[in-house]
């Protein structure tokens, strides 16, 4: 159900296709990456974290824009 739920952002597909086409990962690859990082987001959050302490850690780990970033943090409210 998590991936399902995950895999609804548009955003986030977007973010998966990017690193295929650009890091030459596979579509499972790409999906555990992405899935990796968002599950590791949720529960620092869940523990008290701060959702925005987490950007600098995005953009490191994807090498993306900030507004990817901000439709993780979307994902973690719906």
């Amino acid at each position: 159900m998590f991936i399902s739920i995950f895999c609804d952002s548009v955003r986030m597909n977007e973010t998966v296709k990017i690193l295929m086409s650009r890091d030459g990962l596979s579509k499972d690859e790409a999906v555990k990456q992405v899935v990796d990082f968002f599950k590791a987001m949720k529960d620092d959050i869940e523990q008290g974290g701060d959702p925005f302490g987490w950007e600098n850690d995005f953009v490191s780990e994807f090498g993306l824009e900030t507004d990817f970033f901000e439709d993780f943090i979307f994902r973690l409210a719906v």
